[in-house]
């Protein structure tokens, strides 16, 4: 089983699927209703038009990019002599604790490290860390919409046939933080996430030393692609971009 993307979801489904459509409506109903909560505007959600998909290299592929993520946001090289495979998660995961220490204000300080925060008057909340539209959306399920908001957003009401939805990650978000990644894994600026050059990595990754990393690290690579190309698919067309 695979992870695949689209963008245009709505325009295919009520296209080919009405009653699929009739749950695709009351998704954006409810994203509507988080969106309002927020004080952002709704959505316009073409109904029409065509659609544009991708696959990722199962779920594992996204879960490499993740964890590239958590490397950067360590200040840690990413490495040459390991293939990012999606198996490896510490840090993708250390990144994902500290977001939820941030939205609840906990964190795991000893004694003397509260101490000081006590004697500074400094707060306990460890601060927001950067990649959370990548790292905290579900891998398997929910939307990025074409909304600019820093936060991913979870309703203060969440209830069991809306869990898939959440946390909804913003479009202009994800993208800001894919050019981040592409820049330290120096992807050309003409790469494709189909290119025959990539795949053939993909089955032998080059690891010297002076190659560009992205060829050291084509899994990654190539859902940082997949995902920026449909950051630019969503933002042309203003459909939200759908895991499926």
């Amino acid at each position: 089983m695979g992870l695949s993307i689209e963008v245009g979801y709505l325009a295919d489904v009520v296209a080919n699927d009405p009653e699929e459509a009739e749950f695709a409506f009351a998704d954006y109903e409810l994203m509507d209703e988080a969106l309002a909560e927020k004080g952002l505007e709704r959505l316009a959600e073409p109904t029409t038009g065509d659609t544009w998909s991708a696959d990722f290299l199962g779920y594992s592929g996204l879960h490499a990019l993740r964890e590239v993520a958590g490397y950067v946001w360590k200040k840690r090289d990413i490495p040459r002599d390991i293939l990012l495979d999606g198996s490896q998660k510490d840090l993708s995961e250390e990144l994902v604790t500290e977001f939820f220490e941030h939205l609840t204000g906990k964190g795991n300080f000893t004694l003397i490290g509260k101490a000081f925060r006590q004697i500074f008057k400094t707060k306990e909340k460890p601060k927001l860390p950067p990649f959370v539209h990548l790292s905290v959306h579900s891998d398997c399920d929910g939307y990025y919409v074409p909304v600019a908001f820093e936060m991913p957003i979870v309703p203060k009401r969440v209830s069991s046939d809306s869990e898939h939805l959440w946390p909804l990650g913003s479009v202009m978000r994800l993208e800001a933080e894919l050019n981040q990644l592409a820049r330290h894994l120096e992807i050309p600026a003409d790469l494709r996430h189909d290119d025959d050059q990539l795949f053939a990595l993909i089955e032998a990754p080059d690891r010297t030393a002076i190659s560009a990393l992205w060829t050291a690290q084509p899994i990654a690579t190539h859902s940082c692609l997949v995902l920026r190309e449909a950051c630019a698919q969503s933002l042309r067309t203003g459909a939200a971009i759908h895991f499926c």
